[in-house]
């Protein structure tokens, strides 16, 4: 999987749907990360954002995004691995390490850096 700039962009146009789940995860991995990853991985799969911040209020689609970044992209990569490996957690790690990226050209972005996660659905 490989995912840029211009095609996350896009993703967010279409807004928060079954499929799609954005966190804002400003300095490590948010605890509702994980009932979203369990639901992704008994259903059909989805897409997590981190570093994606969501403004409910805001009815323009264009405007309810906002890529704030996360302050330590490698940090919280870290940190989401070691939970989803860790079977207290989580039952069983669906992902592999393609399924994580955090996109190099975004990576040196001031507050547009976003680390990015996808899971594929329950065999």
């Amino acid at each position: 999987m490989s995912i840029d700039e211009k095609t996350i962009r896009e993703t967010l146009l279409k807004g928060e749907r079954v499929t799609l789940e954005c966190k804002k995860a400003q300095s490590n991995v948010p605890v509702d990360a994980w009932k979203t990853y369990s639901a992704f991985a008994n259903t059909y799969g989805g897409l997590i954002l981190l570093g994606v911040d969501e403004d409910l209020k805001e009815k323009d689609i264009t405007k309810r995004f906002t890529i704030t970044g996360v302050d330590d992209a490698a940090k919280i990569r870290k940190d989401f691995w070691n939970i989803v490996n860790n079977h207290e957690k989580v039952n069983v790690n669906l992902l592999k390490d393609e399924d994580v990226e955090i996109p190099s050209h975004l990576e040196c972005l001031e507050r547009e850096t976003l680390a990015e996660a996808g899971t594929d659905r329950a065999a």
